[in-house]
């Protein structure tokens, strides 16, 4: 058996809500729509790094007043052009828990994606669904996801081709929590239903992110402050690590 998928395609930000969050910034509920734009060094996605250029992300969204309901649109672009991302997502989320559904479409390997292609065999597109509890009297977070269709796929015994719904487990604990800075780790797994070892973040089953990511709010001239992340990676499968550091510029 073999995986048909390409794990160095996967991508974005998704459910990595310790990364992105700005503690000092309250946001206004009557706002519905957003929008925010991120500098990054690289992009790393749940261990794996989709790109090791210096890329700009940017999140589109709108979020109902009671914070039940996100819908929006997520787009990558790396500064040497090797890598371009646009997802589509939808997220609820009630009392602690959220569920979210990603089309995400990394077509940066695939030159003549068609953007409403959803064939498993030719499609740059797949499905990640993730269901999360952030516990209430602790800053302890549990999320697994798994890809329910497109190119995450292997090609079984009789030769036919089938989605390998890989799995990723994650938790998530904040350890140091401040006025203007917070320190968090994490660890996270994968692995596939399918009958076989490779799955869509590697070759085998484990641990593919351990992690520890640091956020800090930056005061620029004492007239603004910029939120910065550095997120440190271990991915044991691929044997590999990084640091990416990411600006929210808005």
């Amino acid at each position: 058996m073999m995986l048909a998928g390409n794990i160095s395609q996967a991508q974005v930000s998704e459910e990595n809500i310790i990364e992105e969050r700005n503690e000092a910034e309250v946001e206004d509920d009557t706002k519905l729509f957003h929008f925010n734009l991120q500098l990054k060094n690289m992009h790393l996605w749940k261990g794996l790094h989709v790109t090791d250029a210096p890329m700009t992300a940017a999140d589109i969204n709108y979020t109902s007043k009671n914070g039940f309901f996100k819908a929006g649109l997520w787009g990558g672009r790396g500064f040497n052009g090797d890598y371009t991302e646009f997802d589509y997502y939808v997220s609820f989320m009630h009392k602690g828990w959220s569920l979210s559904i990603w089309d995400i479409n990394n077509y940066s390997d695939y030159p003549d994606a068609k953007i409403f292609d959803y064939d498993r065999s030719t499609t740059s597109h797949f499905i990640d669904v993730i269901l999360a509890y952030q516990f209430q009297n602790v800053p302890l977070k549990l999320s697994w996801s798994t890809i329910v269709q497109g190119r995450d796929t292997f090609i079984n015994d009789n030769g036919q081709l089938r989605n390998a719904y890989s799995n990723y487990v994650e938790a998530s604990y904040v350890i140091f929590n401040e006025t203007n800075w917070s320190l968090s780790g994490l660890v996270g797994g994968s692995w596939s239903f399918a009958p076989q070892d490779a799955h869509f973040y590697g070759d085998e089953a484990g641990v593919t992110n351990i992690g520890v990511i640091y956020n800090r709010q930056l005061n620029l001239f004492d007239k603004f402050t910029l939120p910065v992340s550095a997120t440190a990676s271990w991915n044991t499968v691929q044997d590999y690590g990084a640091i990416q550091v990411a600006f929210n510029l808005f």
